[in-house]
């Protein structure tokens, strides 16, 4: 096989939505926040420092894929089966080396494209045309809840519209183009809100602000980590693979699967490995 094309460093702004202060903790318009904060702990990256001039808090970790695949295994394509770990092997992948830039507003969610916008300007940031491009140009993708998508489901976006949620709205606003990814998570919705009865309009005293504003219920606290490891791991394919494989990746899964998958028992010593590992 050909070793295809690499490039040897490239830059990822990844951006967290969410609001600030302890009152929004754990509440759903968070969870691109959230997501941010696992994805650095869990590849032992720096802590998140206040940065006045961005307005927010931000903070640099360079991945490599080589060190990522001897201390944390292969990532979730390298599982599917034998032949992709084959092929990654012979090929590569296009980015062996990502600084990965991540960035918390401190701003409230409908404020977050002042804190992009400057961000990308103090670093000197040149995005890409289209996002779903393989080459060296550097790369804005924002975290964001999606209440039209399950808990537990995420879906990449390369572009396009803000889709009703305020924090991307304002990005769009600020940096004046939506040629920018998004990884959506799925935070659920009101049974009310799909009710074709209502239109999607709320009953008497239910308002769907109130909702995504709101706590998650315990049965998705109890799920939680297990959606955060599962957001690091595509978050991993994405800064090492591109947009397109971990685009496709996250519309063949989504956490279950990924549950499912971890919780298989490891072959014993010796016996042969299995032909495929998928992750459905």
């Amino acid at each position: 096989m050909a070793a295809r094309d690499t490039f040897p460093l490239v830059r990822r702004l990844v951006v967290g939505l969410g609001n600030p202060g302890e009152k929004f903790q754990n509440t759903r318009h968070n969870i691109g926040k959230m997501a941010l904060q696992h994805f650095f702990a869990a590849h032992g990256a720096p802590h998140f420092l206040d940065v006045k001039a961005v307005h927010g808090e931000s903070a640099v970790h360079q991945l490599r894929f080589d060190e990522l695949q001897t201390r944390l295994g292969d990532d979730l394509i390298d599982r599917m089966s034998e032949r992709r770990k084959a092929r990654t092997v012979a090929e590569g992948v296009p980015y062996p080396v990502v600084d990965v830039h991540g960035l918390l507003p401190s701003t409230y969610m409908n404020r977050s494209g002042m804190s992009v916008k400057s961000y990308l300007n103090t670093h000197h940031f040149r995005l890409k045309n289209n996002a779903l491009v393989i080459n060296k140009h550097d790369e804005l993708l924002v975290l964001t809840d999606d209440i039209t998508l399950p808990f537990g489901t995420c879906r990449f976006k390369p572009k396009g519209g803000h889709g009703g949620q305020n924090g991307v709205r304002d990005v769009i606003k600020c940096i004046a183009s939506e040629k920018f990814a998004r990884l959506k998570i799925g935070i659920g919705c009101p049974s009310w809100f799909l009710d074709p009865a209502n239109r999607g309009n709320p009953p008497p005293g239910l308002q769907l602000d109130k909702y995504v504003l709101g706590k998650f219920q315990p049965h998705e606290m109890d799920d939680m980590r297990a959606l955060m490891v599962y957001t690091s791991a595509l978050l991993r394919v994405y800064a090492h693979r591109g947009l397109n494989e971990a685009t496709a990746l996250a519309n063949s899964t989504d956490m279950k699967a990924y549950k499912k998958d971890k919780s298989k028992p490891k072959p014993k010593a010796g016996s042969p490995p299995a032909k495929k590992q998928r992750l459905e």
